[in-house]
């Protein structure tokens, strides 16, 4: 997918303040959803394509820790070589379940999930079948994106959850199937939790029938193994509800901050600024899309297809404030200026 989206959380950061990191691929989104709508993205915050066919995704099921020899085949998703991912883009996964027909194991992904993905992985779910079954994850299993090292071992790039831990829920047990939640103790229910007295918020697992993405000054993946103990996901993670699939295929993160110095071909003006019901931008590249976000992120004016080198938008109805708007060219580059609604 040729997506770029410029982090409208960096104007005050140069690129200078995150270049020791943005050098590596790391997961960007998960979704854990209803039947079996399993999907990941991962996104290439570097200024080159990356190959994926030099990584691999582990999934470490129920709390298994699995020694280098030890990893099962069923487990392990390798990438086929010449799956490139462009820079500042992404590259969206789900479970291959697909067959209307499908019941059971075999439940078929909601079609808007399928819309969403570059490709299509692992096509079985049942144990002891020999196919893969990496994708085929739940709250309570462990991920790891491990790339080739030159001496031809694998090494973690990222790694999801807590990798030898598995979340137990509020009986003690395992089933049905629990996922870390974001208070102490973190992977472990209370024995007997309660929660009218203890408060409902407790139970609701983060990793469990959500869709989770990675908050945009999160830069470079996990990897170390997180502590069990101490792991707490919305660290890094912004949870939204399940089958939530609008998301996938663009990736808010700092890595992504242009200056106007770091691309002036694409310079582009907008009037008059401040503006109290109509913007129009003249650029000198052709534009593809233009959309508007106030300060902390959030599209307050939904994407407007455009073409060509000038466009107007409606203003009117947004609030006394400072916005960004975010223009996509034709190229694929995406830039944000500031402007002042009276």
């Amino acid at each position: 997918m040729k997506k770029y989206v410029l982090s409208l959380l960096a104007f005050g950061l140069s690129l200078s303040a995150f270049a020791q990191n943005c050098s590596n691929i790391f997961i960007s989104e998960y979704v854990e959803g209803s039947g079996n709508n399993k999907a990941l993205e991962i996104y290439n915050p570097t200024n080159n394509p990356v190959d994926l066919g030099n990584y691999r995704l582990i999934r470490y099921d129920n709390g298994k820790n699995f020694g280098e020899e030890l990893i099962t085949p069923d487990m392990i998703l390798n990438f086929p070589a010449g799956t490139l991912v462009a820079p500042k883009d992404v590259h969206v996964f789900a479970l291959n379940q697909t067959d209307p027909l499908g019941t059971g194991q075999t439940q078929p992904i909601d079609t808007a999930l399928q819309s969403k993905t570059d490709a299509l992985y692992c096509d079985g779910c049942a144990p002891g079948n020999n196919s893969c079954r990496t994708m085929c994850f739940n709250g309570d299993d462990a991920l790891a994106l491990q790339q080739m090292s030159e001496g031809g071992t694998y090494i973690n790039v990222d790694i999801f959850a807590c990798v030898g831990e598995r979340p137990s829920n509020n009986t003690g047990g395992f089933s049905p199937t629990a996922g870390w939640t974001i208070l102490p103790p973190f992977s472990s229910m209370p024995n007997n939790y309660d929660s009218n007295t203890q408060g409902p918020y407790f139970l609701q697992y983060w990793t469990q029938n959500k869709t989770l993405i990675r908050k945009p000054n999160v830069t470079q993946g996990v990897s170390v193994n997180p502590n069990p103990q101490s792991f707490d996901p919305s660290v890094q993670w912004d949870s939204i509800p399940e089958d939530s699939f609008d998301s996938l295929g663009t990736h808010v993160c700092d890595c992504n901050f242009m200056t106007l110095e770091t691309a002036p071909e694409a310079f582009t003006k907008i009037s008059p600024n401040p503006t109290d019901k109509v913007l129009h931008v003249r650029a000198e590249i052709n534009m593809r899309r233009i959309l508007i976000r106030n300060l902390t992120g959030q599209v307050v004016v939904a994407p407007l297809a455009v073409s060509g080198l000038q466009a107007s938008l409606n203003v009117e109805a947004l609030s006394s404030a400072m916005y960004l708007i975010e223009i996509q060219y034709e190229s694929g580059l995406v830039r944000s200026q500031r402007f002042s609604k009276r």
